[in-house]
């Protein structure tokens, strides 16, 4: 007796597609990367601006290393952004070169 929850072969041959929620989620993450970058480059060319902002007297030298760390971690998050928007090749298996099956 078959279960009827068995997927046929047929239906997930085929590498996963790009969904709305896929797009959506790599365009919010492009986004939001441009926003990180933004605060990253700001705070490394006028450091002055951003500490004059802040709560806390930061110095110079503060505000350049937060601007690093933040550019670091906006070009983290825009390489997954765009990794998500990315359209798979039909031969492309896993990340890890191996093909699945």
């Amino acid at each position: 007796m078959s279960e009827s929850n068995a997927p046929d072969h047929g239906e997930d041959a085929g590498p996963p597609r790009r969904t709305a929620k896929r797009v959506i989620g790599g365009i919010v993450l492009i986004l939001l990367a441009a926003v990180l970058l933004f605060g990253g480059i700001q705070g490394i060319v006028d450091p002055d601006a951003v500490t004059s902002k802040s709560r806390k007297m930061d110095t110079d030298v503060e505000a350049k290393i937060g601007g690093l760390l933040l550019c670091s971690f906006g070009l983290t998050v825009l390489f997954f952004g765009i990794f998500l928007l990315r359209k798979r090749k039909p031969s492309e298996g896993s990340l890890f070169g191996k093909p699945g099956e």
